[in-house]
């Protein structure tokens, strides 16, 4: 689990954990305008495992189909370069790299 915020002790402009779950991939994005949603791997882009490609991959997948809005904290666009961010910083610590 990460986030970001604008000060420590703010609510996050967007949090993001990564799992996996038997052979199924999945990140799970919250704290963005509207309830947490689960995206998982369904390009099998980490079927081979996780390396530093793959890991770019399936950020950049989930960034695409991640919906977000703006509000006080942040915009839709900050908060989907967030996601691509955090998600591709939890593969590398799920994958051990």
């Amino acid at each position: 689990y990460s986030s970001v915020r604008n000060q420590r002790t703010d609510f996050p402009v967007i949090a993001c954990a990564v799992s996996k779950t038997g052979t199924e991939y999945r990140a799970v994005l919250g704290a963005r305008p509207s309830k947490a949603m689960i995206i998982r791997d369904e390009e099998n882009l980490l079927t081979d495992g996780i390396s530093e490609e793959s890991s770019k991959a399936f950020a950049k997948y989930v960034a695409d189909h991640a919906l977000t809005k703006s509000n006080l904290r942040g915009s839709a666009e900050y908060r989907t370069h967030l996601i691509n961010v955090l998600v591709q910083r939890g593969m590398t610590k799920l994958g051990g790299m």
